[in-house]
């Protein structure tokens, strides 16, 4: 373990249903629609900021065969969950492993996060890390350019300090028409779903803000942690720790930050055709703006016509059409889809 350089625990365990019907196949770790791993790309962004050994990842125990086959990590420091329980479990389970090293810094980050101005980025980073040592547990936070209801918000209190803010509250996708009146007050950003504070704040928090703490410990070390995961609710970290916390403070950034495990984010950030389209694979398109078309089969062959918005996605078993406005139900409506299936 290298001293005085921070610790990077990288989520990878969420399943991908914003990238549904593609996630059917493939997590969003190892999906190559950018042409590039996601989960490389995450890696290599932060052996610039500390050595190999000290990264770490988690995830769900079904990818132990593809994960270990990750030559930038190594073995040891991959964490494997029994299933997915989201990022308070996730993030728990990490710091029940990582206890011993419990006065150096851990910087979390989602897998999914499309990052420019990488400068900007390691700037607001190493800020976040000064605060935390100084016991805060910190969020990077993006100025909203649209009150887009794909991502979640942080409101603070305006009287910030160089770039760093107290929290007010966490709204998790709000409808965009508060995510308006919140953009236009000026004091709320999106949320990065980056973290930074010590191991043993982060543990202290947990403790005072999280019910079934103890008897997640005592099920870690008793080898009964899949039991109890059996039994524990689907929160995230947001909400198990960071809206309780009296410690939350948020680092603005300057840097581009993308979240891009949706559909709509995969869109905005692909090259497009004069019309606004985005194409993968065989598709002609013929008075028609604004589509995504990405077929998984290089031997299929799509015509489109005078379509506008529409979203189509085909795989090898499933196919999504879809408009880009209802792309926000797509969860709830693949509750409904698979229950009648």
């Amino acid at each position: 373990m290298s001293s005085g350089k921070p610790l990077v625990l990288i989520l990878c365990g969420g399943r991908s249903l914003r990238l549904w019907p593609l996630s059917q196949y493939k997590s969003k770790n190892f999906l190559d629609i950018f042409g590039f791993s996601p989960l490389e790309l995450t890696i290599k962004r932060f052996l610039k900021v500390t050595p190999a050994e000290n990264i770490f990842l988690v995830a769900n125990h079904k990818e132990r065969a593809t994960l270990n086959r990750i030559k930038l990590v190594k073995k040891k420091n991959i964490f494997f969950e029994p299933e997915s329980k989201n990022t308070a479990a996730a993030i728990l389970l990490s710091l029940l492993h990582l206890s011993k090293y419990s006065k150096k810094n851990l910087i979390i980050s989602p897998v999914d996060s499309l990052i420019q101005r990488e400068k900007e980025f390691y700037r607001a980073l190493n800020k976040a890390l000064r605060v935390a040592a100084a016991g805060g547990v910190c969020t990077l936070g993006l100025k909203p350019l649209t009150p887009s209801p794909s991502f979640g918000y942080i409101q603070v209190n305006p009287r910030g300090y160089k770039g760093i803010f107290s929290v007010k509250r966490f709204l998790e996708k709000p409808k965009p028409s508060l995510a308006a009146k919140l953009i236009k007050r000026g004091n709320c950003f999106y949320n990065s779903g980056m973290f930074v504070a010590a191991v043993g704040t982060l543990l202290a928090e947990y403790q005072k803000y999280y019910p079934v703490y103890h008897d997640f410990r005592r099920s870690f070390h008793n080898n009964r942690i899949a039991t109890l995961y059996k039994r524990i609710k689907d929160i995230p970290f947001d909400k198990a720790i960071m809206e309780k916390t009296n410690r939350a403070k948020l680092i603005k950034g300057d840097f581009f930050w993308k979240d891009f495990g949706s559909w709509l984010a995969i869109y905005e950030v692909l090259s497009k055709d004069k019309k606004r389209n985005v194409k993968k694979g065989t598709a002609a398109i013929y008075n028609a703006k604004d589509n995504l078309i990405y077929l998984d089969d290089s031997r299929k062959k799509v015509l489109v016509m005078g379509l506008s918005d529409v979203f189509l996605i085909d795989t090898k078993h499933y196919v999504l059409l879809t408009h880009r406005n209802c792309l926000d139900s797509l969860k709830l409506a693949l509750k409904k889809f698979k229950h009648a299936l």
